[in-house]
Parts: structure tokens; sequence; C-alpha cells
């Protein structure tokens, strides 16, 4: 019988891979589980709207929106706490945060207390979504790193069609139990998270940087062989790490001052691309495509509301809650695509192929929502199929590319720190979009499809100029990329390990066909172009897998 507390090889890349999983179904759930609590007749008159002349929906927008800046909260607040805590205790203080305020929100007796839980509950899954895929990324080795990472975002629109089939399941029960047990549910996921990291293991980078070498090691040792920490590829890869860490020393970058300086590492190059990111995925139209399906009907924004988008489309409460789950289908299976997607075509194939698609299924739209409005309800069905076309690709591109790229392109030192400004720049622009969307429908109508569209177009653009491609990259290679010249010729001359254990482990994967070469041409190593020979990376042969202790050897 496994040992779970002392899980090795791929079990525990697995074991990791899945608890990564479970915190962004977790996070998916939370996004869909208001779509359906809104909409419930019992919990708009427990919150005193349960008419037509007592229904605010400004103060319902406050509910669901004001969450997006208890998550922004949690997010920034992982530059430090991540740094000082580690990965796993970041992601247990952010479940015992978010289960605390489920239960608040469970309890709710009166709109300011669900206010209030709803912020709370954000601060503490936005300390589980900054800080996830960095540790999923410290974690994983180069070749799959971005499947492991799109595993996640595959589990978010997982975790956003249970909250909508639960729901409807629940339409068909009485009283207060169809809205109150749906918020209790985020528990379940939430405790499954918490009790699953006292099984993993600690990020070895993050260890590392607190000068907790055998640790580091240990944890290597581990992940790659039976507990043996002189085996060449964990010897490798400790070396990458501890090369890439003492570059990073010697430019002393720690604080928020470096990560906005330029500098020789262009650090503050490498933050505007992990907030740009996130950015173009939130005004990409995600969360603020609605289904206006006549032209008086009232816009609500799509990850919230979609339940009731489809009651405004002439459907009843039964009808679009059904609707509601089959979108989500289609959503999650778009999100499983990446996975097998990702790591062989690139980041940035993805990034222009999925801006292209969103581009046009928006723009197909506005043209179906001009008819609507113009009183040919006939188009009514093309709105319908090309927003749930619409979510399948963005679930294939951009739902984890933005979390994997700001994951990978930040220095160890900066990582957390890092990745919580681009996650915070996702729930700022999820706020913003939220806000602003219902205006837009007001005004600007089918034109509001149209702009989206046109935005994609233009996202075309900084994704062509500035963002690198980082397939099959080490961290600590991905570190070098984005330097200067000079950080470059050091990294060549004191750091000669970067790079080895991703070179040496994509040729063995190669010749031995157990890996198909990525279509995406992977750059050549920024500080060597053949492995080092002094380097104990240089003893592991391209059999090494044939050793009874080999990586990953079970």
């Amino acid at each position: 019988m496994v040992n779970l507390l002392r899980l090795k090889g791929k079990a525990l890349f697995n074991a990791s891979t899945i608890m990564a999983g479970v915190g962004f179904l977790l996070f998916g759930y939370d996004q869909g589980v208001m779509s359906g609590v809104v909409a419930n007749q019992s919990f708009k008159e427990y919150m005193g709207m349960g008419t037509e002349e007592s229904y605010n929906s400004a103060l319902i927008g406050a509910i669901v929106a004001l969450y997006e800046i208890g998550c922004m909260a949690g997010a920034l607040s992982t530059g430090k706490v991540g740094d000082w805590l580690g990965r796993r205790k970041t992601i247990r203080l952010g479940c015992a945060i978010l289960c605390v305020g489920a239960v608040i929100q469970t309890a709710s007796i009166n709109v300011g207390m669900m206010i209030f839980a709803r912020i709370f509950t954000g601060i503490g899954n936005g300390l589980n979504t900054a800080t996830i895929p960095v540790y999923q990324a410290e974690l994983s080795p180069p070749k799959n790193r971005g499947a492991h990472v799109s595993f996640e975002a595959a589990l978010l629109a997982f975790g956003v069609g249970i909250a909508y089939w639960l729901e409807f399941g629940l339409y068909f029960v009485d009283g207060e139990f169809p809205w109150r047990f749906p918020l209790a549910f985020q528990m379940f996921f939430g405790l499954i998270l918490l009790v699953g990291t006292y099984f993993l293991p600690e990020s070895p980078r993050w260890l590392q940087s607190k000068d907790k070498e055998e640790e580091c090691k240990m944890v290597l040792a581990r992940l790659w062989t039976d507990e043996d920490t002189t085996h060449p590829r964990c010897i490798a890869e400790w070396e990458e790490i501890r090369d890439g860490i003492e570059l990073e020393r010697r430019e002393g970058i720690r604080s928020y001052k470096e990560l906005f300086s330029k500098g020789r590492m262009n650090n503050r190059y490498r933050v505007l691309l992990g907030m740009g990111g996130q950015i173009m995925q939130q005004f990409g139209g995600i969360n603020g495509i609605a289904l206006c399906m006549h032209a008086h009907a009232r816009p609500r924004i799509i990850s919230y509301y979609l339940t009731d988008i489809f009651l405004q489309a002439g459907m009843t409460h039964a009808i679009a809650m059904l609707m509601a789950g089959v979108d989500s289908i289609f959503y999650f299976l778009g999100a499983l695509t990446p996975i097998y997607t990702i790591d062989r075509y690139g980041r940035r194939f993805l990034m222009y192929a999925g801006l292209i698609g969103q581009a046009v299924t928006l723009i197909i739209v506005g043209a179906a929502q001009y008819c609507v409005e113009a009183g040919m309800t006939q188009a009514s069905p093309a709105v319908i199929v090309f927003v749930i076309l619409y979510n399948a690709i963005f679930g294939a591109a951009w739902l984890g590319l933005a979390w994997l790229y700001p994951s990978e392109i930040f220095p160890t030192a900066l990582r957390a720190k890092g990745n919580s400004m681009s996650t915070g720049a996702n729930w700022l622009g999820n706020f913003v979009v939220a806000m602003i969307a219902p205006v837009l429908f007001q005004y600007a109508k089918y034109w509001t499809f149209l702009m989206f569209g046109i935005l994609n177009i233009l996202f075309l653009i900084p994704i062509y100029l500035w963002y690198p491609e980082t397939n099959g990259k080490s961290l600590e290679e991905i570190e070098v990329l984005f330097a200067n010249d000079d950080f470059k010729a050091d990294a060549r001359s004191i750091a000669p390990s970067i790079g080895n254990s991703s070179a040496l482990e994509e040729k063995r994967d190669v010749e031995r066909g157990s890996r198909v070469p990525s279509i995406a041409s992977r750059p050549a190593s920024v500080v060597k172009e053949a492995p080092n020979t002094d380097s104990a990376a240089a003893q592991i042969k391209n059999e090494y897998d044939e050793k009874a202790d080999g990586p990953n050897y079970k």
C-alpha cells in the first residue's frame, strides 16, 4: 500500500497536480455558485428583494462583484505572505480563510453580512489563486509544466460546471436549502485542499532560497527517484536552482522596488507582461459577455449571472439552469485541450489562436445581436451558440495561459511578488469589466460584443512584439531569458549548470521516442549551446530511466 506521507516519483507529481487542480476547481466553483444563488427567489426574499419593486440590481451586483475586491486583496498580500510562510502554508491559510468565509455566507441573515462574507471569502481565494500556479510551476519539469498548470485551469471550468449542475438539481427543492447548501459546499473542496497540502512537499526553489539546501535536495530526490539525493538527475536540477538563486542574490532582488525596476534582469518588463496577460484575459470579454436576448433585456455578466441571462431569453427557470449546465460542459471540454496542446504547440501559438478565435466568435455574436435588436428574433439561437463557442475557445487558450505565463517568468526571489501583482491585475480587470458591462450593454448594445472582438484583435500586437516563447525551458533558463546581455554573460561564466537538465531531458525523450517533439521550436539555451561537461548534470545518460531508481521511477 502506498505510504501517502512519503509519495515519490510519478505518484508525487500526480498528487501535487491533483491538489493544485482541486484549488482551481474550488476557484471555479466559487465563480459559478452565485449564478444560481442570485437568481433564487428564496434568496431574493431573504435579502429583502423578492418583488419587482424591491429588487435592487446594484445591491445584487455589490454582493457579486465585491468578492473580486477581496480576491484582489488576498492575491496582492501573497507577495509578502508567500515568501514568509512558503507555498504550502500560504495555500493552507487561504483555505482556512475561505472555509470561514463560506460558513459566514451560509449563515447570512442580511445583505451586509453576505457582502462581508463574500469579501472575506475572496481574500482566501485570492491567496490560493496567486500561490497555486507558482507552487505547481516550481515543482513541474520543463517539458510538461504547461500541461500541469493547464490541468488546473481545466478543473476551474469543471468547478463552474459543478456549481451550475448542483444548483439545477436543487432547483426542485423548496426553502432556503437550495441557496444555502451550495454556499456551504465550498468548504468541501477547501478542506480537501487544506488536508492535501500535508501530504505534499514544499517547493524546492523556496527551500533553496531560504538556505534549506538538504531539504531542497530531498524534495528533488522524492520527485525524481527513490529518495536518492546523489542521483545525477536530482543533482542537475539542484545545481540549476542553486546557481539561479545565487545569480539573483548578486543582483540583490527581493523587494517590490526591485520588482518595478528595470535592472539587469528586466524585472519591470516581466511584471508588465504578467499583468498584461491577465488584463488581456479579462478584457478579451470572458467576464463581460452577456446574452441580451431582446432589446429591453437587462444585461448580466456571464460568469456570475448566466442563469439570469437565460431567464431573460424567455426560458423557464429550470431550462435556464439546465442551459447554464450545458454551457459549462463545452467550457470544460475546451479547457481540457491545452493539456495536450500547450507543450506541443507552445505558449505563443495558443495566444494567437485564442485571440483570433475569440475575435471571430464575438464579431458574429455582435452581428446576430444587431439582428435581435432590430426585431429579427430568429437570430437569438446564433447569439447563444456563438457565446458557447466563444467560451470553449477561451477555455482552450487564455483560461490557462494567463495563469501559466506569469508563474514562469519571474526569478525565484520575486516569483511570489510578481505573481501576486499579475493575479491582482486579473481580479481588478474582472471587477472593472463586471462594473462597466451593464452600462455598455445599456447604451452601446450590440456594439459591446464588437468592441470586445476588436480588443482581441488589438491584443495580437503586444503578443507579437513582447511575449517570448517559454516552452520547454526550466524556470532558471527563463530567468536568464529576459535579462540583458551583461547578465547573460555573467550567467555563462558563473552559472554553467543552467539549461542542462531541460536540454538533456528533451534530447533523451526525443531520441527514445517517449515524447513528441514540440512543434513550437524550443529556443536555444540562453546560457549555453550544449551541456556543461564539468557539471554533475553531464553524468546523466540518455538511458537513465533503465536504472531501477531512475527519474519518476514509478
